[in-house]
């Protein structure tokens, strides 16, 4: 996952180890299964993760592709190329570079797979990174993007006002935060033919330390806070309630990413 412009959410290397937790919660680990499944990598692929975060997705298909193969991972945060570093465990089929999105540090036609998980709803310009993607990609290599719709978002609570007012402030965190209802409607105008779109829905019905639920609501409350669009009184009342309903039972959380499979037939310059 790469830096976002606010520069709030991974700014150091606290932020990023708390990213990296996140990351480590059976909901994302299942998440990232599924996209492994999808993608289908075999024995000697080379795979190019962007914006490849702790590192933790690029290591497992690492092991998928093994020594024949080849998968780099690439990110903006500093403070989270070292962690993805320390990931590495040693496999020397496993790169970490740092790259931009749009200017990616790879020759014409160099992977046989682009992946990019949660992080094109960050990049300004998502079709400049879409034409970087089909650069780098041989003709007839596959794309496979998941990002999330904030609108998607089904929190409940004992103020929905309250909760409105939050989720709509946490949208500023990045500059599309509703992207995959357009998604589609871009990868075709870039030249790559959709293959196969999936919904893949967070849903908690508890809130403890180790779901992405309780996660986010830490980073969520750091980001309104910071950006000055909701007070620390508001986001304090927001937190106690969630602690409250988890105590009572009452619990619901419910988020939806998506998954897009594309193809380019004609990868390159």
């Amino acid at each position: 996952m790469s830096t976002p412009p606010s520069d709030t959410l991974f700014a150091d290397d606290a932020a990023a180890r708390r990213v990296e937790a996140l990351y480590r919660t059976p909901d994302i680990v299942a998440q990232r299964a599924a996209i492994r499944a999808a993608l289908a990598l075999a024995p000697g692929e080379r795979v190019l993760d962007v914006g490849c975060g702790p590192g933790l997705l690029c290591a497992e298909m690492a092991q998928t592709v093994g020594i024949t193969g080849a998968v780099v991972g690439v990110d903006t945060a500093d403070s989270m190329l070292r962690i993805a570093g320390r990931n590495r465990n040693g496999l020397g089929q496993l790169s970490i570079l740092p790259g931009e999105a749009t200017a990616l540090p790879a020759d014409d036609g160099a992977f046989d797979a682009v992946v990019c998980i949660q992080v094109l709803e960050y990049v300004p310009d998502v079709a400049a990174a879409l034409a970087e993607f089909r650069r780098v990609l041989r003709p007839g290599g596959r794309l496979l993007l998941v990002d999330t719709d904030w609108a998607s978002c089904v929190w409940a609570s004992a103020d929905d006002a309250r909760m409105r007012r939050i989720v709509a402030a946490w949208d500023a965190h990045c500059p599309h935060p509703q992207l995959p209802r357009t998604l589609p409607t871009l990868l075709t105008a870039a030249g790559y033919d959709v293959v196969h779109v999936e919904a893949l829905p967070l849903l908690s019905v508890r809130r403890s330390e180790n779901t992405y639920c309780e996660g986010m609501t830490d980073v969520i409350a750091r980001f309104v806070v910071r950006s000055g669009a909701i007070s620390p009184e508001e986001a304090a009342a927001w937190r106690d309630d969630l602690a409250r309903r988890e105590a009572e039972g009452t619990t619901f959380f419910s988020l939806s990413r998506f998954m897009f499979i594309a193809r380019c037939e004609g990868g390159g310059r």
